[in-house]
C-alpha cells in the first residue's frame, strides 16, 4: 500500500470516528433533554377570561400539553372535572386550573325555589356578593294619601344561589339607562311571592349584605323605617 492510499485510509478512519463521536453527542443530547423534560401530561386551560361565579363550560377550556413535571399536582385534566362549578373568582384567558379555582354551584333545598331578580348594581353592593352569601331584600315604597313612604326589609337572610354580569336595563320612564345585576335566589314560597310584589311595585329595591356566620332573624317591628326616628334612637 502507497503512502496515498494509506492517507485515504487514515482519513476514512478519522471520518469514521467523527461520525460515531458526532452520533453519540446527538444522542446523549436527546437522553439529557428527554431526562430534564420527563414525560407529557394534558392540563386545562381557559381560551377565555371569566367572571366571579361564571359556570365553567367545557367549551371555555382548551387542552395542552406540557412537561409532567412542570404541571402542578392541583392541576386539572379532564374536562368532565369542572362539570357543574363555577369560577371562584375572575381569571384571565390562558390561566391553567386547578383544584381551588373552581367551586361548587350552591345547593338549592327541598322546598325553596330558585328566583332571579335584577337589582340595581349602584346599590346593589356590586362585586361583593356572590354565591353562597346571605342577604337581605330591602325596597322603598311609595305610601298613599297621607301615609309616609317607607323603606322596609321586605325578605331576610336568604341564599344567593347565582350571581350574574351587569348588564343596561332600560325602563320606559328612565331618563338615563341604569346598570342591573341579575341576583338568584333560593326563596320559600312565600318569599318568592313577596320578591315579585316588590320588585313591580316597589321605588328602588337594593340588597344587604350579611356579614359572615350571620343567621339571625329581624325582629319584624324593626324591619320597617319611614321616615320617622324612634324614642329609643333618640334615647341612643
Amino acid at each position: 500500500m502507497n503512502p496515498r492510499q494509506r492517507r485515504g485510509v487514515f482519513l476514512l478512519v478519522v471520518t469514521s470516528v467523527l461520525a460515531v463521536a458526532v452520533f453519540a453527542g446527538v444522542l446523549y443530547y436527546v437522553r439529557t433533554v428527554s431526562t430534564q423534560v420527563g414525560p407529557m401530561t394534558t392540563v386545562l386551560q381557559l381560551n377565555r377570561a371569566v367572571e366571579a361565579q361564571e359556570p365553567i363550560e367545557p367549551a371555555m377550556l382548551e387542552e395542552v400539553e406540557i412537561p409532567e413535571r412542570w404541571a402542578p399536582d392541583s392541576a386539572l385534566h379532564d374536562k368532565a372535572d369542572v362539570e357543574g362549578l363555577v369560577a371562584a373568582t375572575a381569571y384571565r384567558r390562558g390561566a391553567m386550573i386547578q383544584t381551588g379555582m373552581l367551586v361548587e354551584r350552591p345547593i338549592v333545598e327541598p322546598g325553596f325555589r330558585e328566583v332571579a331578580v335584577i337589582v340595581d348594581a349602584e346599590t346593589g353592593v356590586a362585586g361583593k356578593v356572590k354565591p353562597g352569601d346571605r342577604v337581605d331584600v330591602i325596597a322603598t315604597m311609595r305610601a298613599n294619601g297621607d301615609s309616609k313612604n317607607l323603606a322596609r326589609v321586605w325578605v331576610s337572610n336568604v341564599l344567593v344561589v347565582e350571581v350574574g354580569i351587569p348588564t343596561t336595563v332600560e325602563e320606559p320612564d328612565d331618563i338615563a339607562p341604569s346598570r342591573g345585576l341579575p341576583v338568584t335566589f333560593a326563596l320559600s314560597t312565600e318569599d318568592a311571592l313577596t320578591l315579585a310584589y316588590i320588585e313591580t311595585f316597589s321605588e328602588k329595591m337594593r340588597i344587604a349584605l350579611r356579614g359572615a356566620g350571620d343567621d339571625e332573624e329581624i325582629p319584624f317591628d324593626e324591619r320597617t323605617f319611614n321616615g320617622t326616628v324612634s324614642k329609643k334612637k333618640q334615647e341612643g
